[in-house]
C-alpha cells in the first residue's frame, strides 16, 4: 500500500469533515421544512377544511412529517459516523506515517 503524504491525509480528512458538515446542513434544512413550512401548511389546511376527507389529508400530511424528521435525523446520523471514521482514519494515518518515518531513521 502506498505511503500517504501528511497533506494528503489532512486533505483527506477536511473533505470527509466538509462533506459530513453539508450533511448537517441538508439535515437542518430538512428539519426546517418539516417544522415550520409543512406543518404551517397543514395548519392552514385543518382550518380552512373539514369532514372525513380533510383529516385522512391531515393524517397523511403529518405523516409526511414525520417521514421527513426522520430522514433529516437519518442525515445527522450519518454525519455523525462520517466524522467519527475520518478522525479515527487521520489519527490511524498519522500514526502509520509516523511509524514509517521512524523505521526509516533507524535504516539509515
Amino acid at each position: 500500500m502506498a505511503q500517504l503524504s501528511k497533506t494528503t491525509i489532512e486533505i483527506n480528512f477536511k473533505n470527509a469533515c466538509n462533506q459530513a458538515s453539508q450533511l448537517e446542513q441538508l439535515a437542518q434544512e430538512l428539519n426546517q421544512i418539516a417544522a415550520s413550512q409543512l406543518s404551517g401548511t397543514l395548519q392552514s389546511v385543518a382550518g380552512s377544511w373539514k369532514g372525513d376527507s380533510a383529516n385522512l389529508f391531515l393524517q397523511k400530511g403529518n405523516s409526511l412529517v414525520d417521514q421527513i424528521s426522520a430522514s433529516a435525523q437519518a442525515l445527522k446520523d450519518a454525519a455523525a459516523s462520517i466524522k467519527t471514521i475520518a478522525k479515527n482514519t487521520y489519527n490511524a494515518e498519522m500514526r502509520a506515517l509516523e511509524l514509517a518515518r521512524i523505521r526509516e531513521s533507524e535504516q539509515i
